[in-house]
C-alpha cells in the first residue's frame, strides 16, 4: 500500500499553488529588480521544477534520494540567487526578499512527507539559512517567515510519521484478525469432523477386543496430537503483541486436561474468559477430575463437556466409576473431604455460579457447573 501517494498528491496542488504565488509577486516587481530577464528565466525555471516534482514525487518508484537532493540544491540556488537578480536594495529592504518567496519550503516540505519530521527540519532549516545569507537583516517579518518556514516542516514530518505508525498498526491488526478467523475456520473443520470421529472410534475401539483397544489407544493419542495442534494455533493471550491479555479461551485451557481416560468436548469457536475466572474455573473442573482418578475406580472413564448457554458457561463432567448416594457426598462436604467444599463449591460460589451433583451406586458421577461470565 502507498501511504504516501494521496499525500504527495495533496502536496503537488500546494506546490503549485506556490509556485504561481511567487511569479505573480515577482511579476508586479520586475521593473524594479537588478536584472528582470534572469528573473524571468528564475520564475520559468521555478514553475518547472514544481511541475517536474510533483509529477515525480506522484510515482513510488522515483521517490528516491537524488529527486529529493536535485529538489534542495535548485531551491536553495534560486534563494541564493536572489541577491544579485533583485539587487541589495529588495533583497534589504523588500518585504519578500527571496524570488521563490513562500516557494522554496516546498522542497522541505516534500523531505518531511518522505522522511518525517527530522529530516523535514534539517531541510527547512537549511532554507532558512539560506534566506539568512540573503537577507542577514533580522526584522520581526523575516523572522516570522522564518518561522514558519520550520514549522510547516515540522507539523507535515510529525504528522506523516504519525499516519504512517497508525496505518502500519492498522495493516498488522488486520493480519492478525485475517490469521486468526483462518485459524478458527481450520479448527471448526477439525473439532467437527475428525476430532469427532476419532473420538468415536476410540469409544468403539474399546469394545472390540485386543485390536480394538489398540485401535482406541492409537485413535486418544491422534486425537491429542490434534488438539495439542489446535491450542497452538490458538491466540496467545499471554504475548506481548496479543490484541486481548486480560481474557483466556476456556476451551484451550479444558483441552489440556485430555488424557487416557479423559474426554474433553469443546465448541468449535472461542469462548473468552476474563483470566482470573478462567484459572478459578480451571481448579475446580482439575479437582473433579481428580476425584474421578482417586474414587471412581481403576478403568473408570470421564468425560467434560463445555457449552455456552445465553450469559452462563455450563460445564459438564461425568464418569462411569463407582458412583455413591448423594448422603455420602453431602456427608464429604461437610467434612471437607475430596476437596468438594472448597476446591469446587467454594471456588463456584466465589465466581457466582453453582455446582450440582449427580450420582447413584454403580451409575458415576456427573457435575454440572453454571458460571456467569462476561464474554467479549
Amino acid at each position: 500500500m502507498d501511504l504516501h501517494g494521496p499525500l504527495f498528491r495533496a502536496y503537488a496542488m500546494l506546490r503549485l499553488i506556490l509556485v504561481v504565488l511567487a511569479i505573480v509577486i515577482n511579476l508586479f516587481r520586475i521593473n524594479e529588480v537588478a536584472h528582470p530577464v534572469a528573473l524571468i528565466v528564475m520564475c520559468v525555471v521555478m514553475l518547472l521544477v514544481s511541475i517536474g516534482a510533483s509529477i515525480l514525487y506522484a510515482l513510488p518508484e522515483q521517490r528516491k534520494l537524488w529527486v529529493f537532493l536535485v529538489d534542495m540544491i535548485i531551491s536553495i540556488g534560486v534563494v541564493l540567487c536572489s541577491l544579485w537578480v533583485l539587487g541589495p536594495q529588495l533583497t534589504t529592504t523588500g518585504a519578500s526578499p527571496s524570488i521563490g518567496v513562500y516557494w522554496a519550503v516546498g522542497a522541505p516540505l516534500a523531505v518531511a512527507l518522505w522522511r518525517g519530521w527530522v529530516w523535514g527540519a534539517l531541510a527547512g532549516v537549511l532554507i532558512m539559512i539560506a534566506e539568512f545569507v540573503v537577507a542577514p537583516e533580522l526584522t520581526p517579518g523575516s523572522v516570522i517567515d522564518k518561522f514558519l518556514i520550520l514549522l510547516a516542516c515540522l507539523s507535515v514530518g510529525y504528522f506523516t510519521s504519525m499516519l504512517r505508525a497508525t496505518t502500519h498498526e492498522r495493516e498488522q491488526m488486520y493480519a492478525v484478525a485475517a490469521g486468526m478467523a483462518e485459524r478458527q475456520r481450520l479448527a471448526r473443520i477439525v473439532h467437527d469432523g475428525v476430532l469427532q470421529v476419532l473420538a468415536m472410534v476410540e469409544r468403539e475401539g474399546r469394545v472390540l477386543g485386543p485390536r480394538g483397544m489398540r485401535l482406541a489407544r492409537a485413535a486418544h493419542e491422534q486425537e491429542g496430537q490434534l488438539r495439542a495442534l489446535l491450542q497452538d494455533t490458538d491466540i496467545d493471550v499471554t504475548a506481548p503483541d496479543s490484541l486481548d491479555v486480560t481474557h483466556h479461551n476456556l476451551s484451550v485451557i479444558l483441552d489440556k486436561h485430555s488424557m487416557p481416560g479423559v474426554t474433553i468436548s469443546t465448541p468449535a469457536g472461542t469462548i473468552l474468559v476474563e483470566s482470573g475466572r478462567a484459572r478459578e474455573i480451571d481448579a475446580a473442573v482439575a479437582e473433579a477430575l481428580t476425584n474421578v482418578s482417586k474414587h471412581a475406580g481403576p478403568q473408570a472413564q470421564a468425560w467434560v463437556l463445555l457449552e455456552r448457554e445465553g450469559d452462563e458457561i455450563v460445564i459438564s463432567i461425568r464418569d462411569n466409576g463407582v458412583g455413591g448416594t448423594l448422603t455420602q457426598f453431602g456427608d464429604a462436604v461437610d467434612r471437607g473431604r475430596m476437596g468438594m467444599r472448597h476446591s469446587i463449591h467454594g471456588r463456584l460460589a466465589d465466581l457466582g455460579g453453582t455446582a450440582r451433583v449427580r450420582t447413584a451406586p454403580g451409575q458415576g458421577v456427573e457435575w454440572e457447573f453454571r458460571i456467569p461470565v462476561d464474554v467479549t
